[in-house]
């Protein structure tokens, strides 16, 4: 279906008049116009004309009848598959439903026109639930409210998504996608919730719960039955294994060979222990004898290196003092050569200063004059740049008179404009009454003739006709009313707008903006001089000029020399002396490091007389340390031979001595063998009276008997436990495989819809991604970098394009499924920004390629951006 015009008579505020749009193209098609214009009424209108019976009398189509009463009717011309329609209501007063075809023929009225209708809007699929059709400020996909309408709008729109998204997705078994699965699926959660909880645990109370603790407590039971039967056993065997080793440990022979073998270990240890006592004396003087042939070969050694050491220091003494001489002779030549160059470039310099004393004052003297021609030029530019700084200010000054801006004009032009669009339609509204006069005889009005031009007429008026009576004339205009409020809001509106302009008419303001503009020029031009006159302001330009005339007030009349000449002079000068404090600097430095080598000398030949000095005190008398070193050399030898008679002495006892830790390890095992015998023999008395009296115990009580009869009983409750933890599974099992089967049906639901909303989103949102939920079909989360967004925490502008975003890919799944119907929009994007809402215009005509979308909007200039067909209203009287 597609609209191609609208037609309203007597509908809310078109009330005696017709109003009516034509010309609706396939794509898109805007009704831009001013608040209160009328658009919203035609949304209603053509939302009452598909989706209110004509014989209805409810609240929404009593809001449709004007003021002045009378019965609303609206009109629609379509194009179908079939051809062109025109489909009428009227209600309230003589209602009626009319379809008529192209040629004009009634082919449908009253109860058979609305059954036409219904089929046409397939029971209300597309409309009233807000699938495509958006009213004026609704933000969501789905009516607000709890009330019974709301309620039963919403539910109306479940049904409408779901049959179509299955016509689109295909056929979906009805087991896995409809009521049928809702009540398997409850009979299979009743049948898990008596036996288990929702983590398929037994639930306190039920047969598997009561199974499973029978079953326990059985095996509570036959498990401490068991321990005691195996308690009993074991003790059985304990008392044959103590029997056993009781025999043993009470044997005579084996008792007597234990005793003799630790006697005889006994005398073998006191062997080894004397043997240890001689390796040990003979080890300590090996020890002596090596320590007393160290000795002497290190006192030989300290007495060589002492001798060494002398006849060392004696000769670095003698180097030091021959070093020292010689440097001394070298720093008696450098000092006098040091001296003569300070000399030198003493007189250099003082030729340098006199120099440039005499050339700075021939400097400061040609300095002065230039000053006065300085002086002389930056008057000059004084006077210019104080001229344009009073220029601009006049200018500005003249400027701040002119409240006008281009605005502000634009702001009064636009009033202007209203207010003379209400005015001509107010005018031509106005009855026109004319006479035209053939004898003497005048109409009168108000006592006065009435002209032949004659007079417009706003209300009703008396004219007085002479010979003939009184005749009153009524335009019938009192429902119009509103156009006179709306004239005089505009007038008032341009009046406030030229008040602000600082004029009383539009001429006078474009007058004054010319003015404006050109003192803005003006004044732009003057800074620009100024700025380029005094870069640094005025009062820079004023200190530099002060500056400049206070130098040339102190100007001699000629410089004393030439600076030019003094200055090449003066140069030869300075490279004189720099040579001379060159050499000067070199002198000083040969005589600085000589001054430090002498200091470096003499310290060395300091240093050599202490060390000789130490070494000497150390040795003593030269004789004596000679014999000293004789003597130990001599005895030497004497060491060496007692040392190796002491390490032959413990090689012989070390050859054959007996092992003292295998001895002691011997001992110590045969005592540990025949306590352990005594031990062992008292224990095994004692355990064997012990279990004795729990096998008595254990006997009387009948344990094999009762622990036959609980087996039985256990088996069969586990058995019974068993089986109901099989069933939990299995009706586990059976849910998962209907909700997964249910799932992979909802999601045929949601491929063709998502497949529509994904570029839509892309245009807006690139990268992201809307989340479907199973239950509403519609939007619940949208997706970006991975992180989901419920709809209630988006703004409003982003919840806006959504919902228009997915009534946009419901209409084309309306089209694919063959049953195309116009997307209407009713001052819709009202929250969108400046970027978003043109990436919506984008949107918009990429579905209006194959789709009409008809948008009816007050905003003009947010919405030029748009593009497509500009529709007109035309209001005349009915």
């Amino acid at each position: 279906m597609k609209i191609r015009a609208i037609e309203l008579t007597n509908l809310r505020r078109f009330a005696g008049q017709r109003a009516r749009i034509d010309g609706i193209g396939d794509g898109i098609s805007v009704l831009s116009q001013p608040n209160e214009f009328g658009k919203s009424t035609f949304f209603d209108g053509l939302h009452a004309l598909f989706f209110h019976p004509h014989r209805s009398a409810k609240a929404p189509v009593k809001t449709l009848q004007p003021h002045a009463g009378g019965a609303p009717e609206a009109a629609v011309e379509i194009d179908l598959p079939e051809g062109h329609f025109r489909v009428e209501k009227r209600w309230l007063s003589r209602p009626a439903a009319r379809v008529l075809d192209a040629s004009g023929r009634l082919i449908a009225q009253e109860d058979e026109a609305e059954a036409w209708i219904d089929r046409l809007t397939d029971q209300g699929l597309a409309g009233p639930s807000g699938l495509l059709w958006v009213r004026q400020g609704v933000l969501g996909m789905e009516p607000e409210g709890a009330g019974a309408s709301e309620k039963s709008e919403r539910e109306r729109a479940l049904h409408a998504r779901r049959d179509l998204l299955s016509s689109v997705a295909g056929e979906i078994e009805m087991m896995t996608g409809g009521r049928r699965m809702d009540q398997v699926l409850a009979r299979v959660n009743d049948a898990l919730a008596k036996l288990a909880t929702s983590t398929l645990r037994p639930r306190s109370g039920g047969e598997w719960a009561r199974a499973v603790d029978e079953a326990a407590t059985l095996t509570e039971e036959c498990a401490y039955l068991e321990v005691k039967a195996a308690r009993l056993g074991a003790e059985l065997r304990q008392r044959a294994a103590i029997t056993r080793d009781l025999a043993q440990l009470t044997d005579a022979t084996a008792s007597a060979r234990e005793i003799e073998a630790l006697a005889e270990a006994d005398q073998a240890l006191k062997s080894a222990e004397t043997h240890a006592e001689r390796i040990a004396k003979s080890e300590a003087d090996l020890r002596l004898a090596r320590l007393n042939t160290s000795q002497g070969a290190e006192a030989i050694s300290q007495l060589q290196q002492l001798q060494t050491r002398l006849a060392s220091a004696g000769t670095g003494q003698n180097k030091a003092r021959e070093a020292l001489a010689e440097v001394e002779s070298l720093t008696e030549k450098t000092a006098a050569q040091e001296a003569e160059a300070a000399i030198r470039h003493e007189a250099t310099r003082e030729k340098v200063v006199a120099l440039a004393a005499r050339l700075d004052h021939a400097q400061r003297a040609r300095l002065a004059l230039a000053a006065r021609d300085r002086a002389a030029s930056l008057a000059t530019e004084y006077d210019r740049a104080e001229r344009q700084r009073a220029a601009g200010e006049t200018y500005r000054a003249d400027r701040s008179l002119l409240k006008i801006t281009r605005t502000l004009l634009d702001k009064a032009e636009e009033a202007q404009a209203i207010r003379d669009r209400l005015a001509l339609q107010d005018e031509a509204r106005l009855v026109l009454v004319k006479i035209s006069y053939q004898g003497d005889a005048r109409v009168l009005m108000d006592g006065r003739p009435l002209a032949p031009e004659g007079i417009r007429l706003r209300a009703a008026v008396g004219l007085d006709l002479p010979g003939i009576g009184h005749m009153t004339i009524d335009p019938g205009l009192v429902a119009a009313s509103d156009l006179a409020a709306q004239l005089t809001r505009a007038e008032e509106a341009l009046a406030k707008s030229l008040s602000a302009c600082g004029t009383s008419s539009i001429a006078a303001a474009r007058k004054a903006l010319a003015e404006a503009e050109r003192l803005d020029g003006a004044i732009r031009q003057a800074d620009n001089l100024l700025a380029e006159l005094a870069p640094e302001g005025i009062g820079a330009l004023q200190s530099r000029l002060a500056e400049a005339r206070a130098a040339a007030g102190a100007a001699e009349t000629e410089p004393a020399e030439e600076p030019a000449l003094l200055q090449d002079q003066l140069q030869a000068a300075r490279e004189v002396e720099a040579t001379a404090l060159a050499q000067r600097h070199e002198a000083e430095t040969r005589h600085a490091t000589l001054r430090e080598s002498r200091a470096a000398r003499q310290a060395s030949v300091q240093s050599a007389d202490q060390i000789l000095a130490a070494v000497q005190v150390e040795a003593g008398d030269l004789v004596d340390l000679a014999a000293r070193v004789q003597n130990l050399t001599a005895a030497q030898p004497a060491l060496v031979q007692a040392e190796t008679e002491a390490a032959a002495a413990l090689a012989r006892l070390t050859e054959n001595a007996p092992d003292l830790a295998t001895a002691q390890a011997t001992v110590s095992r045969l005592r540990s063998v025949v306590e352990g015998r005594r031990r062992d023999l008292a224990r095994l008395q004692s355990d064997l009276a012990g279990v004795n009296g729990s096998i008595g115990a254990l006997a009387d009580e009948g344990i094999e008997e009762a622990l036959g009869e609980l087996r039985g009983r256990e088996a069969t409750a586990s058995a019974r436990a068993a089986r109901y933890e099989r069933e939990v599974k299995a009706l586990a099992r059976l849910r998962t495989a209907l909700e997964d089967a249910r799932r992979t049906a909802r999601e045929a639901y949601f491929g063709p819809v998502l497949r529509e909303i994904d570029p839509l989103l892309s245009i807006l949102h690139p990268g992201a991604a809307l989340r479907i939920d199973d239950t509403s079909l519609l939007p619940i989360a949208l997706t970006r970098d991975g992180q989901d967004e419920g709809l209630d925490i988006l703004s409003g502008g982003t919840r806006e394009q959504l919902a228009i975003l997915t009534r946009l890919a419901f209409a084309r799944l309306f089209a694919g499924s063959g049953r195309p119907v116009p997307v209407i929009l009713d001052d819709a994007l009202v929250h969108s920004d400046d970027d978003r809402i043109e990436a919506m215009f984008t949107a918009l005509h990429r579905v209006a390629q194959d789709q009409q979308i008809i948008i009816l909007t007050c905003r003009q200039r947010a919405f030029a951006p748009l593009g497509g067909e500009r529709l007109i209203a035309r209001i005349e009287r009915a």
